[in-house]
């Protein structure tokens, strides 16, 4: 492999398998790894005439499909910096995305080209970019990227310390911001998650049969381009799509016979209120990260289709910190209710306020030390929030138990403060989401001149006629009266047809309901 540069991965499996299928579409196409190997060469040529080169930050504003795979390696090839860009963002968060990252090529996908009528373009080169050779809409100083070419194209030597790419995260509970991650952190993080998998920090354990895996994340987000590195850390193909979707799920399930999973929480939320029943068997596990899973959406799941969810705890920041396997799980290891196991050569420390390690048990932030971010490219003084001295805050608290299992209370930011004690929106949501009529929930707080903050219960509720609003509300406030400590009962709650999402679809916190819609006391 290329020292460090993450290009080296897809190189390796160029040579040690590159007559199997390393990449389908969900259209029907496919390439084998060699021929990744070489699109993705061809790639770095037609960026390097566009004077790309090593450090080179180019921002992808594409659609999620298989050409991404061919632009991230054909851009770290060169040691070069993807910029990877919501496709659903419009003009003006594209704006704000280019201006925080600063990249020198802006590569716009041919069918959303007519969003740069809205976006000066003035100090960044445009270039579109096309599955085929359908004209977008002619913007001016705008002309097509030729690429498709074919060329062997080695991975130039980086320091571990590069930077490998800018991701944004989520912005479940503020405006998203740039994160700067590494090519050795990233590696170290691949290297950890293999270990525990596959107990070997080899690449290309998989038989060059195994089945591919589906990312079913998008490229623009750090768990799609991890999901993706990963089997081909491991030497497995992938399936990427557009988007997530129950019924293209299906499709694909009959198609490829998956035999696990990598999804967010929202995700096994939607195939568990399917009406169809889709086709698991096989399947021997679902991996979720991203955002806390309900203990009840995690258990009917189980129930329904007899497939574990095991649970893998990290972030952008931190890269994979904690989960449990199969192998865990044969052992009787596993804790209901945890995020899981420590991995091996993660260091984590739980730390109260005021910077100080905490022992076993004990309940502080959860701080990890990490090589995967250079920290946030857009807000110096969040960086320097985020990583001190080579640890990184995760912002989350929880603690440690003395088998080395990780528990998560929530995140720092989310906790509630009324009347001077401390509420974690999780324990409530879990309590309201036992209701029979409950959905989805989500606990936020709103400002009270009186305690500080108040919860305030915010309801995706099931249809029935015969139980209206009102007495659902008494019924959900009673059951939290019941459950919890009077200062953790919702003191409103309010019903809603959806909760709000964020592109990457984990739920947001970013705003408490609107105090002028009918809400219930």
């Amino acid at each position: 492999m290329s020292g460090t540069n993450l290009a080296g991965i897809l190189e390796a499996r160029a040579r040690d398998r590159g007559q199997s299928i390393g990449l389908h579409g969900e259209d029907g196409r496919s390439w084998t790894f060699d021929q990744i190997d070489l699109l993705a060469g061809g790639v770095a040529e037609s960026l390097a005439a566009e004077g790309i080169g090593a450090g080179d930050r180019i921002a992808f504003y594409l659609t999620n499909g298989p050409e991404i795979v061919f632009f991230l390696f054909g851009a770290w090839k060169l040691g070069a910096v993807p910029v990877t860009i919501s496709s659903l963002y419009n003009a003006s968060e594209l704006a704000e995305s280019v201006a925080k990252t600063d990249p020198k090529l802006l590569l716009v996908d041919v069918r959303r080209v007519d969003v740069l009528n809205d976006f000066d373009a003035a100090q960044v080169i445009v270039r579109s970019v096309g599955p085929t050779a359908a004209p977008g809409t002619p913007v001016a100083g705008v002309r097509p990227l030729e690429w498709g070419g074919e060329a062997r194209v080695g991975a130039v030597e980086v320091e571990g310390d590069r930077e490998s790419c800018i991701l944004f995260t989520g912005g479940t509970t503020g405006r998203p911001k740039a994160v700067s991650v590494t090519h050795g952190g990233t590696l170290g993080s691949l290297q950890r998650l293999t270990r525990v998998s596959t107990g070997s920090e080899e690449q290309g354990t998989a038989a060059p049969d195994a089945r591919p895996n589906l990312i079913a994340l998008p490229l623009f987000h750090s768990g799609g381009q991890h999901s993706l590195l990963f089997a081909y850390f491991v030497g497995r193909g992938a399936v990427v799509w557009e988007r997530f979707g129950v019924e293209r799920l299906a499709v694909l399930m009959e198609r490829f016979a998956f035999d696990n999973f990598f999804f967010l929480p929202t995700m096994v939320f939607d195939i568990l209120h399917a009406e169809r029943d889709l086709p698991f068997e096989g399947v021997k596990h679902i991996l979720v990260a991203g955002q806390a899973i309900s203990w009840t959406v995690r258990r009917d799941f189980e129930l329904r289709y007899g497939v574990p969810i095991l649970m893998n705890y990290g972030s952008t920041e931190s890269g994979h910190i904690a989960g449990w396997n199969s192998r865990d799980m044969k052992a009787g290891l596993w804790k209901p209710g945890s995020a899981g196991r420590v991995y091996p050569g993660v260091e984590l420390e739980i730390r109260s306020d005021e910077g100080i390690a905490l022992p076993a048990g004990s309940e502080g932030e959860i701080v990890v030390r990490s090589e995967l971010t250079k920290g946030y490219v857009d807000d110096a003084e969040a960086s320097a929030a985020l990583v001190r001295d080579g640890w990184v805050h995760t912002g989350d608290i929880g603690h440690v138990d003395e088998d080395g299992v990780l528990w998560l209370s929530g995140r720092k930011r989310d906790m509630i403060k009324c009347g001077g004690f401390q509420v974690w929106p999780e324990e409530i949501e879990d309590v309201l989401r036992e209701h029979t009529l409950v959905r989805d929930v989500r606990v936020l707080g709103r400002p009270d001149d009186r305690l500080g903050e108040i919860p305030v219960a915010t309801v995706v509720r099931r249809t029935d006629a015969e139980f209206p609003d009102r007495d659902l509300a008494d019924a959900l406030t009673a059951l939290a009266r019941e459950r919890l400590a009077h200062f953790k009962t919702p003191r409103l709650v309010e019903f809603v047809p959806e909760l709000e999402r964020s592109a990457t679809g984990k739920v947001s916190r970013a705003s408490v309901p609107d105090p002028g819609k009918e809400s219930h006391k």
